[in-house]
């Protein structure tokens, strides 16, 4: 007979041993389901081409950084599908279409130039496609205009008339000092050019402004001294030999001594070599648009430019920002191959959104939507909700398709080697971090802060509803910085997804989310003290009764001081429960076995010492 229980007890402890070790494997091999985001970027045939190229290397860089999307039973894996519109408004649209009906896009990240977004939303409008257009780089007002802004897109860059309206201020002020001076526009004659030049005169206030397109300065059909037909404007702009002589009659006619270049730097950069041969002694000043590799290195020295939002990490207001913006960078440099300069900051970012709407969209979802629907889905939260940027103290939302808060755009004077000339502006914000995810009933949540030009502010926790994803206030609390840093513990005893903000200060990033999670490691705990009970019992004469509630009262206890155990690793020691460590699962299994081992007698001489310790006064030795 006691062999025969010996031997009982024996297999059901190794069925014990088998169950924890199933448990202890949570390395599972699921299929990753797949969401593809198309990419539209001029690559060859066009003057875009470098733009296009940085634009789809900054895209990619971005994904390469960001984490997996993997929530609940969701593991999604991103692909990208890119499409070559060489410039062209009409391969533009033929690729959305493509890209929408046979690759299947939950969204397009571009086109590049605004003419091409114009075709493409038309196309995407006259097809009924509902599908989320984000674009870092076309700045044509009207597409956000009251009224005609299409559903569909959304503009990551500011417009041509923020940029405009921020250059004339600067030009303005720059040569207000200088008395009286006339300005030249010379403008390239397709929708970029020719909206930079209405911005800009709009906004310039005085009369003393000539405006000339590109092509209306060059004469028809010029010839080489080979009697050979120059193959571009370009190389007829080049040239020098190739204007219209009332457009040179122009210096002398309105005393011309600032040239406003409106257009891609190609161009520019050719005109202002055609210039200098068929003016002698031309003495102006020369501003452009953009901020180029090329255009840095060849501009005159002295000239000025606005460029586009970049990450200039001696400006930045932290060493630590500083230098992530420069790891970012060389990783841009490496990956692309291309000059730092060259990276498109606004690409970069509207990765970034469609990662994190993608993030909300897919929350609580135990399925992948079909695809209409998370295109419909990632439209409205691309409309309603806030995301983070490249500068923590800058977020980003959506008011009918425009930026709420533009970036800046920085304006330099070429000195090979080129000098910041716009203010620096100084923005206080708070950085939160906070474990992603946290077992429930094992340890308080902490949230990391650091405060930059900040010394307190207010930190709120908001629970989120599983079912409408709606946040509901449960704490608030004023946060004080010691040397930039805090640390807060939140005691939250439900499970699900919890919101941290704070409310009076801009913070970094937009969506910081704990979930309180079950893990097994309770289960271990239980199992543990089953078979240490098992143990214990196994050398006892005792009833059936007796047996089960002491293996009961030994799963009781082994939960009281993993519990105890756990919390206990979060108070410096004080609480008197074993702890065997801070790997959880080895802790979970040692406290259980010990639990069902020694039973209900331990929890009460460890409460029992516990109340001497707090209850009895000390004596002195």
């Amino acid at each position: 007979m006691g062999n025969q229980l010996f031997n009982i007890n024996q297999a059901f402890l190794w069925l014990i041993a088998i169950l924890l070790c199933a448990l202890l494997n949570d390395a599972i091999a699921k299929d990753a389901d797949t969401i593809t985001i198309g990419i539209i970027s001029p690559k060859g045939g066009s003057s875009l081409v470098l733009a296009g190229e940085t634009h789809e290397e900054s895209i990619r860089l971005a994904f390469s950084h960001l984490e997996p999307l993997q929530l609940g039973d969701l593991q999604i894996r991103l692909e990208l599908s890119p499409w070559n519109d060489s410039g062209d408004p009409q391969k533009s649209a033929e690729g959305a279409l493509k890209l929408a009906r046979e690759d299947h896009v939950v969204a397009i990240l571009g086109p590049v130039n605004s003419g091409s977004t114009k075709e493409v939303l038309k196309r995407l409008k006259e097809e009924q496609i509902e599908l989320p257009v984000i674009s870092a780089l076309s700045t044509a007002p009207e597409l956000t205009f009251s009224g005609l802004r299409d559903k569909n897109f959304f503009r990551l860059i500011f417009d041509d008339a923020d940029r405009m309206g921020q250059y004339a201020t600067f030009i303005k002020q720059e040569k207000g000092k200088e008395g009286e001076k006339h300005f030249l526009f010379l403008y390239e004659q397709n929708p970029y050019g020719e909206g930079l030049n209405t911005s800009l005169k709009d906004r310039f206030y005085t009369p003393n402004v000539v405006s000339r397109s590109w092509h209306e300065i060059l004469k028809q059909d010029c010839i080489d001294k080979n009697n050979v037909p120059y193959p571009s404007d370009n190389d007829a702009l080049r040239s020098g030999q190739c204007f219209q002589a009332d457009f040179i009659n122009l210096f002398e006619e309105y005393g011309i001594n600032n040239i406003v270049l409106l257009g891609e730097t190609s161009g520019s950069l050719s005109l202002v070599s055609g210039l200098k041969q068929a003016i002698v002694n031309l003495n102006t000043d020369y501003f452009f648009v953009g901020s180029s590799k090329r255009l840095l290195d060849e501009a005159p020295v002295g000239s000025l430019t606005i460029g586009d939002p970049v990450l200039d990490y001696h400006r930045a207001p932290t060493p630590e920002l500083g230098n992530d913006w420069q790891k970012l960078l060389n990783d841009f440099e490496e990956r692309a191959k291309k000059n730092r300069e060259d990276f498109v900051m606004t690409a970069y970012e509207a990765a970034m959104i469609v990662h994190h709407a993608l993030r909300i969209v897919l929350s609580g979802q135990r399925t992948l939507p079909a695809v209409g629907d998370l295109r419909k889905q990632l439209l409205q939260v691309l409309e309603n909700e806030t995301f983070d940027s490249l500068e923590p103290w800058r977020t980003i939302s959506f008011s009918q398709g425009k930026l709420d808060q533009i970036p800046t755009a920085p304006i330099y004077r070429i000195s090979r080697g080129v000098i910041r000339e716009d203010e620096i502006s100084t923005h206080p914000w708070v950085h939160l971090t906070v474990d992603q995810h946290q077992p429930w009933l094992e340890a308080p949540v902490e949230v990391h802060l650091q405060g930059y030009g900040v010394e307190s502010a207010k930190l709120a926790a908001y629970r989120v509803d599983n079912f409408t994803q709606h946040e509901h206030l449960i704490e608030e609390r004023l946060v004080k910085f010691s040397a930039g840093l805090a640390t807060e513990r939140f005691h939250l005893l439900q499970r699900g997804a919890y919101h941290f903000k704070i409310l009076d200060a801009p913070f970094y990033p937009t969506l910081t989310e704990t979930r309180i999670v079950l893990t097994n490691h309770y289960l271990i705990s239980a199992i543990a003290a089953l078979v240490g009970a098992i143990l214990a019992i196994s050398h006892t004469v005792s009833s059936l009764l007796t047996r089960i509630i002491r293996v009961m009262t030994g799963i009781a206890t082994c939960l009281l001081l993993t519990f105890g155990s756990f919390y206990g690793q979060q108070f410096s020691g004080w609480l008197p429960f074993p702890s065997f460590g801070s790997e959880p699962v080895v802790n979970a299994m040692l406290t259980g076995l010990l639990g069902g081992l020694a039973g209900p007698h331990l929890l009460a001489n460890t409460l029992s010492s516990w109340a001497k310790r707090w209850l009895l006064p000390s004596q002195p030795g």
